[in-house]
C-alpha cells in the first residue's frame, strides 16, 4: 500500500531518536490493522479504480499522521532538552512536506472520483444498449401462462409470505431451532418441479455460531401447491452467509476471485440444490463498463460454493452446470431493466431538470418478492424461471400498463412486450382486490398475469396478517374491478370456473380444461347460495362436495332450493364439482 511511502520517508528523515522511530512504527501498525479490518470485513470491489482510490486515501491518512507525529516528536523532544526550535527549522519543514503529500493525494482522489462519475454519465446510453433487450410490439409470444379449453393448467400461486409462514411453523420441529433463522428463499426446479428452497442460518450471534459451527439443513416446499407442506432436509452445512471468519460464504467467494477484476452483486449468495439434494450457495459476479461503475451485462459470471466442503468454482454465464437455475441475481436484473427503461435515451433525458423524458418507463414497485424495491415476481414457463415485472409511465398519475418485462434467470436474456390493450397495473389490481375483500382485512399479495381464454387476467392471492393464504381474486386486466369482471374463491379451479362464467364461457367446453373426472350425481339439496349474477353454489345431503352451476347460461338452475331432489352431470376434481349444463329438478 502507498501508506508505506510516507512511513519509509519518515524513518529516513526522522530517525535521530528511538522515541521518534517508535512513534512512526506505532502509527504504521495501526494503519495496517485498520486496512486489514476494512478489506477482511468490507470486501471492497476488486477493480483497479477501487485499488487506486483506497491507496490514495490511505496515502493521505498516512502522510497526515506521520506529519503530526513528526511535528509532535520534534517539539516534545527538544522541549525536554531545553532546545527551542522555530517553525522554519528542518523538522517542521519536513512536516510541511507531509502536509503537501496529504493535500495532493486527496486532490488526486477527488479527481479520480470525478472521472468515474463523469464516465458514468457519459456511458449511460452505451450501457443501456448492451442490455440487449428484445422488444416486441405485442404480448402474443410473452412467456405468460395461458389458460384455455385445451390447457390443463390453472393459476396456482404460492406467495413467498405464505411459504415463509409455513416454514416458520415447521421450524419448531428442528432441534435447537432458537439458534437459527430463515433469511431467504429461492425458487428453482427440482426434478422438474418448481420448489422453494430455504436454508437455516445462524441468527447473527457470534457466540451461537462459535458453539454450533454448522447449520443442520434446509427446507424444501412445492411452490405451486397450496396444500404442500415444507419438508426439512438434514444436511450439515459449514459454509453459510451468517457464519464467521473462514466459513463466511461471501468471504469464501470473495477470496476465490482475487485478481479477476470481478465485482460481487450486492445481495447475499442464495442456496440452490442439485438433483441429489446437495446444497450450494450461488453468487452472481460481473465486470464493470469502461471507467464507470456501471455493470457490464455482457460479462456476467457465477460463483458456486459447496456449503459442505467449502470448494468454490467460478463459471462464465452459460458455462455453469445444468442444475443451476438462477445465475442472474434479481438485483442485477432490476438494475438492467432500469438502465433500459429509464436511460436508453440518455441520462439527461431521464434525470435532468427540464429534460424531455422521452420514452422513460419504470417498473411497478412493491408488488413482487425479488429485486430492488420488490419489482419482480418469479414465474415458471417452459422449464425456465423468469423475473416478471410490469412497466408503467414515469407519470405517477397513470395507472395503466405500458408493457411487461421478463428476465430469464438462468441466461439473463431480457424481453419487453408492449401492451396494446388498456390494462391496469398490478398495484391497481391489488388495490381493487383488497377493496373487494374489505370486510376481511386481508392483504393482496404477489399478483401474477395470466391469459385466460384470451383475456389478460390478474390473479391475486389474499393473505391474512400471519401470511396464511385465504383466497384468490381474479380480475380482468382491462376491466374496472366491477362485479362482472372479478371472481373470488378459495380454490384455484373453482375460482377459474367462476371467472369464466362471467364472460358467458360454455361450461361444457370450459370444463374440458379440467383434469377432473366426469360423473353423474343425484341427491337432496342441503344448502344453496347465489355466488354472483352468473352462478350458484350448493351442497347435497352427503355434504362431501361443493357444486358450482351456471345460472346465466341455464336460468332454471336459479330456482333450486334446499330439499329439492336433483340429478346432473359434473366434473369432479378433489372436493369441487363443476356442473355441466342443466340440472334435472324432480321437485319442479
Amino acid at each position: 500500500m502507498l501508506s508505506f511511502v510516507p512511513f519509509g520517508y519518515a524513518l529516513v528523515k526522522n530517525h535521530s531518536t528511538r522515541l521518534r522511530v517508535q512513534f512512526h512504527i506505532a502509527v504504521q501498525v495501526i494503519l495496517f490493522l485498520v486496512a486489514l479490518f476494512f478489506i477482511y470485513f468490507m470486501n471492497p470491489d476488486q477493480t483497479w479504480k477501487v485499488v487506486i482510490a483506497v491507496n490514495l486515501l490511505w496515502l493521505a491518512v498516512a502522510a497526515a499522521l506521520h506529519g503530526i507525529v513528526l511535528t509532535f516528536s520534534n517539539h516534545i523532544i527538544h522541549q525536554r532538552g531545553n532546545d527551542r526550535r522555530e517553525v522554519n527549522q528542518p523538522g517542521f519543514k519536513l512536516a510541511g512536506k507531509f502536509l503537501g503529500t496529504t493535500v495532493g493525494s486527496m486532490l488526486a482522489l477527488v479527481a479520480l472520483i470525478l472521472v468515474i462519475m463523469i464516465s458514468g454519465y457519459a456511458t449511460t446510453k452505451a450501457v443501456a444498449r448492451i442490455t440487449d433487450v428484445t422488444e416486441n410490439s405485442t404480448t402474443k409470444n410473452a412467456p405468460m401462462p395461458v389458460i384455455n379449453s385445451q390447457s390443463k393448467e390453472v393459476p396456482v400461486v404460492n406467495s413467498y409470505k405464505t411459504v415463509r409462514n409455513q416454514m416458520q411453523n415447521s421450524l419448531s420441529n428442528v432441534p435447537d431451532s432458537n439458534v437459527y433463522s430463515l433469511n431467504h428463499a429461492r425458487v428453482q426446479f427440482y426434478h422438474g418441479k418448481l420448489v422453494y428452497i430455504s436454508p437455516l442460518d445462524f441468527d447473527g450471534s457470534f457466540f451461537r455460531y462459535n458453539h454450533y459451527k454448522k447449520v443442520p439443513g434446509y427446507f424444501i416446499v412445492d411452490a405451486t401447491s397450496k396444500n404442500a407442506k415444507p419438508q426439512f432436509v438434514r444436511k450439515s452445512m459449514r459454509y453459510t452467509p451468517s457464519a464467521y471468519f473462514g466459513h463466511d460464504a461471501s468471504r469464501k467467494i470473495y477470496a476465490s476471485i482475487v485478481g479477476r477484476g470481478l465485482v460481487i452483486s450486492g445481495s447475499a449468495p442464495q442456496l440452490e440444490i442439485n438433483e441429489s439434494g446437495h446444497p450450494y450457495y450461488v453468487q452472481t459476479l460481473y465486470k464493470q463498463y469502461g471507467l464507470s461503475n456501471r455493470k457490464n451485462y455482457r460479462k456476467i459470471y457465477v460463483a458456486v460454493l459447496d456449503s459442505v466442503s467449502g470448494k468454490v468454482k467460478v463459471y462464465k454465464q452459460g458455462d455453469e452446470t445444468k442444475w443451476i437455475d438462477v445465475t442472474f441475481d434479481p438485483n442485477i436484473a432490476s438494475d438492467k431493466i432500469y438502465s433500459y427503461a429509464a436511460e436508453r435515451n440518455g441520462w439527461w433525458n431521464a434525470h435532468g431538470f427540464g429534460g424531455s423524458r422521452l420514452g422513460v418507463m419504470k417498473s411497478v414497485e412493491g408488488v413482487g418478492t425479488e429485486g430492488h424495491d420488490d419489482v419482480f415476481t418469479p414465474i415458471a414457463y417452459k422449464n425456465n424461471i423468469y423475473y416478471f415485472t410490469s412497466m408503467t409511465s414515469n407519470n405517477r398519475k397513470q395507472t395503466s400498463v405500458l408493457g411487461y418485462m421478463y428476465v430469464n434467470a438462468k441466461t439473463g436474456k431480457t424481453y419487453y412486450y408492449r401492451e396494446e390493450a388498456d390494462a391496469m397495473t398490478p398495484n391497481r389490481a391489488d388495490s381493487l382486490a383488497e377493496n373487494r375483500m374489505k370486510q376481511t382485512q386481508w392483504k393482496a399479495n404477489m399478483p401474477l398475469l395470466y391469459r385466460i381464454d384470451g383475456k389478460p387476467t390478474w390473479v391475486v392471492s389474499m393473505i391474512d396478517d400471519n401470511g396464511a393464504f385465504m383466497s384468490y381474486v381474479y380480475l380482468l386486466a382491462n376491466g374496472n374491478g366491477t362485479q362482472d369482471t372479478v371472481a373470488v374463491g378459495t380454490d384455484a379451479k373453482s375460482t377459474l370456473q367462476k371467472y369464466r362464467n362471467l364472460f358467458n364461457a360454455d361450461l361444457g367446453t370450459a370444463s374440458s380444461s379440467h383434469s377432473g373426472k366426469k360423473q353423474q350425481f343425484n341427491g337432496t339439496v342441503k344448502r344453496v347460495v347465489k355466488v354472483n349474477n352468473s352462478e350458484i353454489a350448493f351442497l347435497l345431503d352427503d355434504n362431501e362436495n361443493v357444486f358450482y352451476a351456471s345460472i346465466k347460461d341455464y336460468p332454471r338452475n336459479m330456482f333450486i332450493q334446499s330439499g329439492d331432489q336433483i340429478s346432473f352431470t359434473g366434473y369432479k376434481d378433489g372436493q369441487t364439482v363443476v356442473v355441466v349444463k342443466d340440472i334435472s329438478n324432480k321437485s319442479l
